[in-house]
């Protein structure tokens, strides 16, 4: 006797599994989830971007974190030598909370960097060493990106 189709407990038992997979895949697929990864990516992209242009360009260059509005960071070289970001030395920048990454904000409460830049010297080192975490929130989810004493990035 051969069968056709599924019996209906089948069908249930497949449906079942299918909405369990389904909500386990939507949070991890939510735009504020998106934009934040993306935005993580980026900050940890840009502290690598940093150590090569300070080795490119044979100078100190840092990634200034700042934390007003929904804060954001800007990469600078460090023309007077003052170990600090100054208005006009800025080669790029990034600003939460507007663009694609409306949604994200970089806590300040739970980032530890302040307002200290992470500079790198000519030779692509820490000028001075430093263990910084910087925490991306939205809409409740969080990601961190940790930069270690040697000026490497990696995502938590």
């Amino acid at each position: 006797m051969t069968r056709r189709g599924l019996t209906l407990l089948e069908l249930l038992l497949v449906l079942g599994i299918l909405g369990v997979l389904l909500g386990l895949a939507l949070p991890l697929l939510s735009p504020n989830r998106l934009a934040l990864d993306q935005a993580a990516r980026s900050l940890a992209t840009q502290v690598t971007r940093a150590r090569l242009e300070a080795i490119r360009r044979n100078a100190f260059v840092g990634l200034q974190v700042f934390t007003e509005g929904a804060g954001g960071y800007l990469l600078f070289v460090d023309q007077n030598a003052n170990r600090r970001y100054d208005p006009g030395e800025e080669f790029g920048a990034t600003h939460f909370g507007q663009g694609n990454w409306a949604r994200v904000r970089l806590d300040p409460e739970k980032s530890a960097l302040g307002n200290m830049p992470l500079l790198f010297d000519p030779r692509g080192i820490p000028a001075k060493p430093i263990t910084a975490t910087l925490v991306l929130t939205s809409g409740g989810a969080t990601r961190k990106v940790v930069i270690s004493q040697q000026g490497r990035a990696r995502l938590e």
